[in-house]
């Protein structure tokens, strides 16, 4: 069983992760939404895409960062949904990524 400073990790861990292109966390983001952690750290997750045509590349990519994320604080990504911003969100995360675009990795 996971203790609440485990759980806290995880999330922590997780609220870091940069997108692989823009230089702001996916929280900043607004891609990721409803982040839960079970007591044996077990993390479920809304990742939510600005576009519904974003490559699976680069979504297995993201995904995977998370994944490494939640492994490294001693959690596993057990489950991703995914969902698309809608005008607000999408017009935010366009303009920080206007601002911290870094390009491809």
């Amino acid at each position: 069983m996971t203790d609440k400073n485990m759980l806290n990790k995880i999330i922590e861990s997780l609220e870091k992760v940069e997108h692989p292109s823009i230089s702001a966390t996916l929280l900043d983001l607004g891609m990721l939404r409803d982040v839960k952690v079970t007591s044996e750290g077990k993390v479920s997750l809304i990742m939510v895409l600005p576009f519904p045509n974003i490559p699976e590349n680069v979504r297995n990519l993201i995904i995977n960062h998370l994944a490494n994320a939640a492994q490294s604080a001693g959690g596993k990504l057990d489950k991703v949904d995914l969902a698309v911003m809608n005008d607000e969100e999408r017009q935010n995360f366009l303009s920080i990524e206007q601002q911290n675009w870094r390009g491809s990795k």
